[in-house]
């Protein structure tokens, strides 16, 4: 079994329609998992201006605001706790999330197409790159006609994991998640051959480099994704895995849109600095792409020194040392 707790989920609303289906999401994932719901707003005075009127009547409504989600949340059997906190909306939300030393933290963002673009420089995109627990990123218009997942029913997990050591965090996450829900979990490990095809031995390959580099890749992939489905099935819940092909946050995405996932698992490399540069990457297009929610699972603490582009790297190093022989021939 997976020793991880899920006691605590924050749910953010500003109300918005993006925010509203974070609510919703929040909500039944908290009923699901049995925890705590914290439904939390900021009211922002810079945003508002000084004006104590505006002041008071911004308050007001976030106050009946949480309370109302609060009061949905108690009528559905669930510990619900209504906050109003005042400041910079990003830096209130994480320091809440910190306080009450939450597991899950649930936010909104706009839905697919131009408005997706919004999620930079946004208080989302802050949040996912320096909140230090698993974040859910719901989209205003995620699989639209839906009224969303409902944990209470069988559901369906995507877990995307490249076997780096930044990736563990992001697959025991998943694994936990899928043994309290009940929930089929499916692991995939993308292999991006043309990109890394391109980037080896700056273009002049023969053709047993190639071979050698797509054996490397293949196993790799193979590798991890054979862990997660034997870590699933030990904590006692249905698993699968699949290596796929392709751009990876497309084919992360397009699976999971072939599968009719109810989540996507993803995880980041690192913190601070590093993190910034990863959510330029996979992440954040997998979060841009996806039209479901995205679980985005930060890194621990120690796997600073991983980047985006060290598992290949090394897949790739593997491989040329396997050719090297033939090439000198």
């Amino acid at each position: 079994m997976e020793d991880m707790e899920f006691a605590d989920v924050v749910v953010a609303t500003d109300g918005s329609e993006p925010a509203a289906a974070a609510v919703e999401t929040g909500l039944s994932l908290a009923t699901a998992l049995g925890a705590r719901l914290h439904a939390c707003t900021v009211v922002d005075p810079f945003a508002i201006g000084q004006r104590l009127p505006d002041l008071r009547a911004a308050r007001e409504e976030a106050d009946e605001r949480v309370a109302a989600i609060a009061e949905r949340a108690r009528e559905a059997g669930v510990d619900a706790e209504p906050v109003v906190r005042e400041g910079t909306p990003h830096r209130e939300l994480s320091a809440y999330v910190d306080d009450v030393d939450a597991n899950l933290f649930v936010i909104g963002t706009h839905g697919r197409g131009g408005a997706r673009r919004a999620l930079l420089g946004s208080v989302a995109e802050k949040l996912v790159r320096t909140v230090e627990v698993p974040v859910l990123v719901v989209h205003g218009n995620d699989r639209p006609g839906d009224d969303g997942p409902n944990w209470t029913d069988a559901a369906e997990i995507v877990l995307a994991t490249d076997g780096s050591d930044a990736a563990a965090p992001a697959e025991r996450t998943g694994v936990a998640l899928s043994e309290a829900l009940g929930a089929r979990l499916t692991a995939v490990s993308v292999v991006d051959e043309s990109g890394t095809v391109a980037n080896v031995g700056g273009g002049m390959l023969t053709e047993e480099t190639i071979a050698a580099v797509r054996r490397a890749l293949d196993e790799r992939a193979g590798d991890a994704v054979e862990r997660v489905v034997e870590r699933t099935r030990e904590a006692g819940a249905e698993a699968a895995g699949e290596v796929i092909g392709g751009e990876p946050s497309r084919a992360i995405c397009g699976y999971a849109s072939d599968a009719d996932a109810d989540l996507i698992v993803v995880g980041t490399h690192g913190r601070g600095g590093i993190r910034r540069i990863v959510l330029g990457s996979v992440a954040e297009r997998v979060i841009r792409c996806a039209d479901r929610p995205v679980l985005v699972v930060p890194a621990a603490a120690g796997d600073l020194a991983e980047d985006e582009g060290d598992t290949e790297a090394e897949a790739n190093e593997e491989a040329d040392t396997e050719a090297e022989p033939r090439a000198e021939e």
